[in-house]
């Protein structure tokens, strides 16, 4: 992203604005994270406007990067976090995008890296989270107990996913939903 802001010749307050907005547009997964607040909606734009950027367009330069080259490890581990909540032990991972189209292509290496990383750290379910900013969503994998995701979600999963609609946020959405089923 700091490579976008000087191939265009900007000043240096200007890239600093640049660098703000892509912050925001980024945490909030392009206003779509119930963490999004109206304050972050104003200052991305003042910040957009200050550096001369769409925030539409650095939206997806930020979640379009090109993921060909990476290892289903890779991915897997780029954003990786472990929970225990009520004797449950357990991996979320997300990856946001614009096209999960490409990642969900994937998705058999996924599991099976999934699975064996269960099976390493003695986890009972790992999941991995697809957001799609464009579809308002996340693809939801998982290796585990296909009742917990039926429960925790009220949704038929079927071969390790199931499609969460308006499901952007680990931390808001998917930890409290766990939480609750296992009190």
């Amino acid at each position: 992203i700091a490579g976008m802001f000087q191939e265009r010749g900007l000043f240096p307050s200007e890239r600093m604005a640049g660098l703000l907005a892509a912050a925001i547009v980024s945490d909030t997964v392009m206003f779509k994270s119930p963490t999004c607040t109206e304050r972050d909606k104003i200052v991305a734009e003042r910040m957009a406007r200050i550096a001369g950027i769409s925030l539409k367009e650095l939206g997806r330069e930020i979640f379009s990067p090109s993921r060909e080259d990476r290892t289903i490890q890779e991915l897997l581990h780029s954003d990786f976090k472990e929970f225990h909540i009520a004797g449950h032990s357990f991996a979320v991972a997300q990856i946001t995008t614009v096209d999960t189209t490409e990642l969900f292509d994937r998705r058999r290496e996924l599991l099976e890296e999934m699975a064996a990383e269960a099976k390493r750290k003695d986890y009972q379910m790992v999941l991995m989270m697809l957001t799609d900013v464009l579809l308002d969503g996340t693809w939801l994998l998982f290796v585990g107990d296909d009742e917990t995701i039926r429960n925790a979600f009220s949704v038929q999963p079927r071969e390790g996913a199931v499609f969460l609609p308006h499901v952007m946020s680990r931390k808001k959405q998917v930890i409290p939903s766990l939480s609750a089923l296992w009190g």
